[in-house]
């Protein structure tokens, strides 16, 4: 049986090029700033669970996401999060492009605060 990180890491490198590198960053921040948490594939993506599920990734045609489950509580100062639910919204990096890493890490943070 294949172990969940190497089941996100085939899922990752199933991603175009451009995408593997800027998910693999956001893996990475999300498990070192939460290494408690629980990751799993749900619905087809990573997802991130401690004491309920804090966030996800996802990637798409032409960019990748990193979402909230309950980013509709969450301070958005840079008004970067994206979505019109009742709960989840998300940020979103096109392909290629740099991940912003402080703003990632403050949502992040503040997404475990809600959790």
């Amino acid at each position: 049986m294949t172990s969940m990180s190497s089941q996100i890491d085939e899922w990752i490198g199933q991603g175009p090029a451009s995408q593997q590198a800027q998910l693999r960053e956001l893996r990475s921040i999300v498990l070192a700033l939460a290494p408690e948490a629980t990751e799993a594939l749900k619905s087809g993506q990573p997802c991130y669970k401690r004491n309920a599920l804090f966030c996800y990734l996802q990637r798409a045609r032409t960019h990748v996401t990193l979402g909230f489950q309950k980013g509709a509580l969450m301070s958005d100062p840079g008004k970067r999060l994206l979505g019109e639910g009742k709960q989840m919204r998300h940020i979103r990096f096109e392909s290629g492009e740099e991940i912003d890493t402080v703003l990632c890490k403050m949502l992040i943070k503040e997404a475990l605060r809600l959790d």
